[in-house]
């Protein structure tokens, strides 16, 4: 007797038919029936009466059959619970991801270091952005996950989020991808004279204010073209639609197909890292201090 001759027999109590039952279970009538022979040999019990409209339960098929569906739904509640004691095991990181703070930097370190760090397991959600929010996407945090990817560096994210640095972006040009300026190795300030070039306004990014600054004095004919605040996917649309330069970070250079990132010769860089809240609680506390302990350990800069 096994799982699924049981599985037959519940099919076959419920349909009335041998055919009707091998339909729900994508075999053929026959081989339900040899399954239920065989069932009724090994149990030596009559389950069903064969008739020529189908079949019906026996006295014996009726007393066994609510044994039965008692014992598969107690079969099925244990490999649930099973699995999740499986998981259990292991403390679950939340970590946001989106088009515009893909977890991906992080991801590829956590390939090395996560044999090292066995009670904890990743699991990526994908952020939906806070519309309410000023900072979008880092309003999530400590809510649908307990960590991001993202930048931090401006005075505002510095005083409401914690962060371990990975590393920095580099900032570049995204141009739709017949422009002419796309057909460059790297854009220099002097390559985007008297162009528009769209960015974030000033008191947003800091990092963002220096690269203005510097494109401004090295440039001045070059016209800033203000976004209504943080970039979202509609910064890209426009770029493509209008078929202007936009100021662009390293991990959006494939968010549009249409778009082609190029590198912008500037010193400026845009430092990244896994942001969490200024309290996030002792399981992702745990989680970064194992982290960086382990990162120093190894020698990898976090």
């Amino acid at each position: 007797m096994d799982f699924n001759q049981l599985q037959t027999f519940l099919r076959v109590s419920e349909y009335g038919s041998f055919t009707k039952a091998g339909e729900q279970s994508f075999i053929s009538g026959t081989a339900v029936m040899k399954q239920i022979n065989r069932l009724e040999t090994e149990l030596n019990l009559k389950l069903f009466v064969r008739t020529a409209t189908g079949v019906q339960l026996t006295p014996q098929g009726k007393k066994f059959q609510p044994y039965v569906r008692q014992l598969l739904d107690l079969l099925n509640t244990a490999i649930e619970e099973t699995r999740r004691v499986r998981s259990d095991d292991k403390q679950i990181i939340l970590l946001g991801t989106s088009l515009l703070h893909p977890a991906d930097p992080f991801m590829s370190l956590w390939k090395e270091l996560a044999p090292q760090l066995p009670k904890f397991q990743i699991r990526l959600v994908q952020l939906q952005e806070d519309l309410n929010s000023s900072n979008r996407e880092y309003a999530t945090l400590g809510r649908s996950s307990d960590l991001i990817v993202g930048t931090f560096d401006n005075t505002t994210l510095k005083q409401s989020f914690s962060a371990i640095q990975l590393g920095a972006y580099h900032f570049g040009i995204a141009i739709r991808s017949d422009n002419p300026l796309a057909q460059l190795d790297e854009i220099t300030f002097s390559d985007l004279a008297n162009q528009q070039v769209l960015m974030v306004p000033t008191g947003i990014s800091e990092k963002n204010d220096m690269v203005r600054a510097q494109m401004l004095k090295a440039e001045p004919s070059i016209r800033p073209l203000d976004t209504n605040g943080r970039y979202d996917i509609n910064t890209f649309n426009e770029t493509v639609e209008n078929n202007i330069a936009m100021i662009s970070l390293t991990p959006w250079k494939s968010i549009h197909p249409n778009l082609v990132t190029v590198p912008l010769r500037t010193d400026v860089t845009v430092p990244y890292g896994l942001l969490s809240t200024k309290f996030p609680g002792k399981k992702t506390a745990d989680f970064l201090h194992e982290l960086t302990k382990i990162s120093h350990e190894d020698g990898l800069s976090l």
